[in-house]
C-alpha cells in the first residue's frame, strides 16, 4: 500500500482520476441452456485475469513504403482461480460441466471400449454447444463499508467462454494455504460497458457571491462631457466646412 499511497498524490485521491483497486471486483457466470450451479461459485472466485488479446499484422510494400496492415485479432486465454470450499461448490460445478461436454468422467470397473461408440467428447447441439453463456466481470469504485453503494461500475463481458484447462492444487503438510482450483478459459468475443461516471466523493464547492440588495430602479448618472458642434459645409451656399473643432 505504500506505493499506492504515494501514487494517490498524483491520481487526485477522491476524484474520478483515482486508480481502481484490484480487490474491488465481482464475477458472475451465466448459463441458460443447462442446469449448471453457476450461481454458487461466485463467492469462491479468488483471482481472475482481465481479457487480453493480440493483433496479428503483416508488413507489405506499397511503392517502396513499408506499411503495417492488421489482419486479425486473437483473444488469448485467461486464468481463473477458485477456492476449494468444504461444501464442494466448485467441484460440483466442474463435475456437472464435464458431464455435459464429455462422458469420460464415470466409474470404470471394466473395459468399455469395444468399438467406436462415441466414448469421449460429446457433440453438442448448435444452439447449446457452449454450457456457459457469458462471464461478466464487475469492476467498481466507491464502495462503503457495507458494500451498498457501488459507483462507477465497469463491466467486462466474455462471450461464449469454454474451459480448455483444469488444474487442481497440491496438498502439502508444510503449508497452511487454502486449496484452490485453476481454470483456463478461451472465449470468442469481449465487450466493455461503463456506467455514467459520478464522483464517489463530493467535492467542496465555493459559496456563491453575496447578492447585493439594490432598488428595483436605479438611476445611473454619467459624468458630464463637453459636446463639440462640428460645422459642416452647405452644398447650396458653397460654404466650405472645417475638419477641426472650434476653439474652446
Amino acid at each position: 500500500m505504500a506505493a499506492l499511497t504515494d501514487a494517490m498524490k498524483w491520481y487526485n485521491l477522491g476524484g474520478l482520476k483515482a486508480a481502481r483497486l484490484k480487490y474491488f471486483f465481482k464475477v458472475e457466470f451465466y448459463t441458460s441452456k443447462y442446469d449448471l450451479p453457476s450461481k454458487l461459485i461466485v463467492d469462491t472466485v479468488r483471482t481472475i485475469e482481465l481479457p487480453k488479446y493480440s493483433i496479428e499484422s503483416e508488413v507489405v510494400n506499397s511503392w517502396n513504403v513499408r506499411q503495417v496492415v492488421p489482419t486479425k485479432i486473437n483473444f488469448e486465454p485467461i486464468s481463473i482461480s477458485f477456492t476449494d470450499t468444504i461444501d464442494n461448490r466448485f467441484q460440483n460445478f466442474i463435475t456437472k460441466y464435464m458431464d455435459i461436454i464429455s462422458n469420460s468422467f464415470q466409474k470404470l470397473d471394466r473395459s468399455k471400449r469395444t468399438s467406436l461408440d462415441g466414448f469421449g467428447l460429446n457433440s453438442l447441439l448448435a444452439d447449446g454447444d457452449c454450457p456457459i453463456d457469458k462471464i461478466v466481470i464487475y469492476r467498481f469504485y466507491g464502495a462503503d463499508a457495507d458494500r451498498e453503494e457501488l459507483k462507477n461500475v465497469g463491466l467486462c463481458t466474455l462471450w461464449r467462454p469454454k474451459i480448455i484447462d483444469v488444474q487442481h492444487d497440491t496438498l502439502d503438510y508444510a503449508s497452511s494455504d487454502a486449496v484452490t482450483w485453476q481454470l483456463s478459459v478461451r472465449y470468442e468475443s469481449v465487450t466493455y460497458h461503463a456506467d455514467k461516471e459520478s464522483d464517489p466523493v463530493p467535492q467542496a464547492t465555493e459559496p456563491p457571491p453575496p447578492v447585493r440588495n439594490t432598488p428595483e430602479r436605479e438611476i445611473i448618472s454619467l459624468p458630464q462631457t463637453r459636446q463639440w458642434n462640428w460645422s459642416t459645409g452647405s452644398l447650396e451656399d458653397n460654404t466650405p466646412g472645417s475638419d477641426l473643432p472650434p476653439a474652446a
